[in-house]
């Protein structure tokens, strides 16, 4: 089964399809006298076995680098299949050093045979780049 992204991912990859087209405010590299910054690019966190159980969840970027946007998706476990309600978005929202991305979501899976519900997986993810705090900046 192919994982659903969440409206919250798809936004996250439209603004970074955004920002990569449009140059990000990044200046031009080899330039005398401007500093070199780095084009922003996506990381992609670990997968979260359960993780969209309304518990915080975070990915951090690399060290010097800034968070410029964050998103999820949320997927189901080999022989399970995700609730057909919405995601139930807690917060996601950028770390307070901009450094990192946390998101809480709250997704349950289908039950099984006599078996209970139980969370969806979740995995994070995020822009990141070197000298940024906000697009344009």
């Amino acid at each position: 089964m192919t994982p659903n992204p969440s409206r919250a991912a798809l936004a996250a990859a439209a603004t970074a399809l955004l920002l990569l087209t449009s140059g990000g405010g990044a200046q031009a590299a080899g330039t005398p006298g401007t500093p070199r910054a780095m084009q922003p690019h996506a990381v992609i966190g670990r997968l979260i076995p359960g993780g969209a159980d309304g518990t915080e969840h975070s990915l951090m970027c690399p060290p010097d680098e800034n968070v410029l946007g964050g998103g999820f998706t949320v997927s189901a476990p080999p022989g399970r299949q995700l609730a057909p309600t919405p995601d139930d978005v807690l917060s996601s929202r950028p770390t307070a050093d901009a450094t990192g991305w946390t998101v809480a979501v709250d997704k349950a899976t289908l039950a099984r045979h006599n078996e209970a519900t139980e969370p969806a997986d979740l995995t994070l993810q995020i822009v990141c780049t070197e000298g940024q705090t906000a697009p344009g900046d």
